[in-house]
């Protein structure tokens, strides 16, 4: 099993402050990366990894060739033993400690991908290839300082290989307390409606890890708006001792015939 690291050269998109996000999010993941790795050996015990790790191998192993496979947001490599008939794994995340965990990932001798490649990088800044994969997931990333965008699927979408599959998971907002929900609802009606300098003033009053999650009938929109014509959207519990709440999941499947997508 061949692994690297390299990091990945971007510029940033400009529609929110994902550079304020991502710092937040490399300093938890600096200071927790080992308590994630000891988490893996938790966490693919419970019903919610056994779940996804189902899907993954049932995705993976659909392909009639081996196939090439993003996973979005990597971490530690939790799902890298899950996936079947791989013969290049490339594992994106925004902090060296977690990729430096992923060189050891939970069930390593279960993996069976040929070449495994560790890549330190931001998703909305990173650059591939189109048709540079046959399979993109991202699981436990989109939600928590990571927002869904169209833009960013449709980045998914023109990576994808003809035929190619699209498998992520986002926080579902009605899984949370309905206060909660009120008080975050009442935040975005302000924030669209407000002037430039008054949306400078709500980024800078957001503590932490800004909350990106989404309710069902806003993936719903964001994917119609996509490239995706095919997909399909779960709402589902997470038993995990982990993590309380839902997760929208998200199967997509990008044309057989596609010909072109450098334009995205």
């Amino acid at each position: 099993m061949n692994q690297t690291i390299k990091k990945t050269a971007a510029e940033p998109p400009g529609v929110l402050n994902l550079q304020k996000a991502e710092a937040a999010l490399q300093a938890g993941y600096q200071a927790g990366a080992a308590q994630y790795r000891r988490d893996d050996l938790i966490e693919v015990t419970t019903p919610h990894h056994r779940h996804l790790a189902g899907l993954l191998g049932e995705i993976s192993s659909s392909f009639r060739r081996p196939i090439s496979v993003l996973d979005v947001g990597c971490g530690t490599g939790r799902y890298f033993y899950c996936l079947q008939n791989v013969e290049r794994l490339v594992g994106m995340d925004i902090t060296n400690e977690m990729l430096i965990a992923a060189e050891e990932p939970v069930n390593g001798d279960q993996i069976s991908a040929r070449n495994i490649q560790l890549i330190r990088g931001n998703v909305f800044f990173a650059s591939f290839e189109p048709h540079s994969f046959d399979l993109i997931y991202s699981l436990g990333m989109f939600g928590h300082g990571c927002p869904v965008s169209v833009e960013v699927i449709n980045k998914f979408h023109k990576w994808l290989a003809p035929g190619g599959h699209l498998f992520f998971d986002v926080v579902d907002i009605g899984g949370l307390p309905w206060r909660a929900r009120l008080k975050k609802k009442i935040r975005r009606l302000v924030y669209c409606l407000s002037p430039s300098q008054i949306r400078r003033l709500l980024d800078e009053r957001e503590e932490g890890i800004p909350f990106a999650g989404l309710s069902w009938r806003e993936l719903n929109q964001i994917m119609r708006a996509s490239r995706f014509s095919r997909f399909n959207l779960t709402s589902r519990l997470c038993e995990s001792p982990l993590w309380h709440g839902r997760h929208l999941e998200c199967w997509a499947a990008s044309s057989p015939d596609v010909k072109s997508d450098s334009s995205a």
